[in-house]
């Protein structure tokens, strides 16, 4: 007797090779993915102008900044960076200034005296004193002290406010010529301004001295996590290395 063949339920294929197949895109998303995240983690830094990064590079210690001999490299820039200039402005003075011109002269090989002429010039003048940020800063570390030697103190040309400016004859003679003595007097003007800027310094050499003591206290604290508690202590290069100064700035946040 013939027996009919039973027929079988169709094998399911592919079963094995799928979960392979899955097991290998899983693993691709696993190592592909973390260097997506990565990627677009430092673009997103780029993008801010590197503020994550710059924060990182920014945890220093102020030890480091001067055995690295970088401390003067970085005052400069930020000077520059903070003024907008290579000069930094200490000092300012206003001052009502007052000048005279005496002219004399006579006739006949001085034989014969002409009265004298005076003019008189008076105005409002701005003088304005700063520190060269291209030349020489030292600054030493001891202790807990930073000695600074910042270079001479320098003026700009002083302002002369034209508005305020007034001439006046105090002595003339109709025998004179007062105008040619006023001219003579308002041609010298810059330099008799010069010379007293210069004679002004000491006016204002301590409040220049406090000025960069701030300044150079908010440099180290921008730039150094553990400048806070230290002192700074400036001296200028025109002074003796025994000048006496005011009392040191403290840092202090």
């Amino acid at each position: 007797m013939n027996e009919t063949p039973v027929p079988r339920p169709p094998e399911r294929r592919g079963r094995g090779s799928g979960w392979a197949i899955a097991m290998v895109l899983l693993t691709i998303a696993c190592l592909v993915l973390p260097i997506v995240l990565i990627r677009s983690a430092m673009t997103r830094v780029r993008s801010l102008g590197g503020t994550a990064e710059s924060a990182l590079i920014a945890v220093r210690h102020i030890a480091d900044g001067f055995r690295t001999g970088e401390v003067e490299t970085t005052l400069r820039s930020y000077g520059a960076e903070v003024h907008g200039a290579s000069r930094f402005q200490f000092a300012e003075l206003k001052q009502l200034e007052s000048f005279e011109r005496k002219d004399s002269t006579s006739l006949a090989w001085g034989a014969i005296p002409l009265p004298d002429v005076v003019v008189e010039a008076r105005g409002a003048v701005v003088y304005t004193y700063v520190l060269d940020l291209q030349k020489r800063w030292d600054l030493r570390l001891t202790d807990r002290t930073v000695d600074v030697l910042a270079p001479a103190p320098e003026f700009s040309t002083p302002a002369l406010d034209p508005s305020t400016l007034v001439f006046e004859t105090k002595q003339g003679s109709v025998l004179r010529d007062e105008e040619s003595v006023r001219k003579a007097l308002q041609t010298g003007l810059s330099a008799l301004l010069a010379e007293r800027a210069k004679a002004h310094l000491p006016l204002v050499r301590e409040t220049g001295r406090k000025a960069t003591e701030t300044f150079v206290r908010n440099f180290l604290l921008s730039r150094y996590d553990d400048a806070a508690g230290m002192t700074v202590r400036v001296r200028f290069a025109d002074e003796a290395p025994t000048a006496p100064s005011v009392a040191p700035l403290s840092i202090r946040q």
